[in-house]
């Protein structure tokens, strides 16, 4: 079945069905009359992360007011991976990247963690929020990855459930080959839940370290023969984890 090919795409927060109309907000007028340049007549795909995607035709298009008439499902609903991240936080553009990518790569939950090395003191949640909306219009993702409040780390470990295997992501193990992150995975039984853990740019203290290596169902890997940087280590492990067992192996 071909997809249609829609000029725009647009998160909104109510509901959506055949007949509806929708008033999207000043930014999203600005986004299609000033930056798509689209028109009335024009057609727009919605999605809301629990209908599905959903065509609409723009009825009316102006500098102030705009409207948007539902017409009907192209897509039915679909869920991304059970997957968490969990990461100590990194300053402003680079962690605008995590939310964005780790958006992309399908995740969950984006959950910012604060580590004993952390070097950041506060995460703005909506700004969080929004890169991850727009990387989720951008890339048809169909629902939202759920932005947690910034948390110390053994708050965070301890609201993870037991039955969701903790992926830790331990630069200290650089190099080691017997836990190489792509070999590990292959060797261990799919997990229905999943939460990869990154730790900040200065690695975990030894109080986390000894925390993390006694707790079950923690599966430590390493992310291959260099200490990359926390941005860069989020995307290696979502890499990983979706080649193996997440959606990828599923396309058709």
């Amino acid at each position: 079945m071909t997809r249609t090919a829609f000029k725009a795409r647009l998160y909104v927060p109510g509901n959506l069905a055949t007949g509806v109309s929708i008033i999207p907000d000043k930014g999203q007028q600005h986004y299609l009359a000033s930056v798509m340049r689209l028109v009335t007549g024009d057609m727009v795909a919605l999605f809301n992360g629990v209908d599905g995607e959903w065509q609409a035709t723009i009825q009316s298009l102006g500098r102030r007011s705009c409207s948007l008439d539902v017409i009907a499902q192209t897509r039915p609903q679909r869920a991304s991976p059970d997957l968490w991240l969990l990461f100590a936080p990194v300053k402003k553009a680079r962690l605008d990247f995590i939310a964005q990518k780790a958006s992309e790569m399908g995740t969950s939950v984006i959950w910012p963690t604060r580590t004993d090395f952390c070097q950041v003191t506060r995460v703005n949640d909506d700004r969080l929020a929004a890169n991850a909306i727009e990387a989720a219009e951008q890339t048809e993702r169909l629902d939202i990855a759920e932005i947690r409040d910034f948390a110390p780390l053994g708050d965070v470990l301890d609201a993870v459930p037991e039955d969701r295997l903790l992926i830790w992501c331990d630069e200290a193990s650089a190099a080691k080959g017997d836990l190489n992150a792509v070999s590990v995975f292959a060797a261990h039984p799919k997990p229905q839940r999943a939460a990869i853990l990154i730790g900040p740019e200065g690695g975990f203290s030894e109080n986390e370290r000894s925390i993390l290596d006694q707790r079950e169902n923690c599966l430590k890997v390493s992310l291959g023969p260099r200490i990359l940087r926390a941005d860069t280590a989020a995307i290696a492990a979502l890499t990983c984890f979706q080649s193996v067992y997440g959606d990828w192996p599923n396309i058709t």
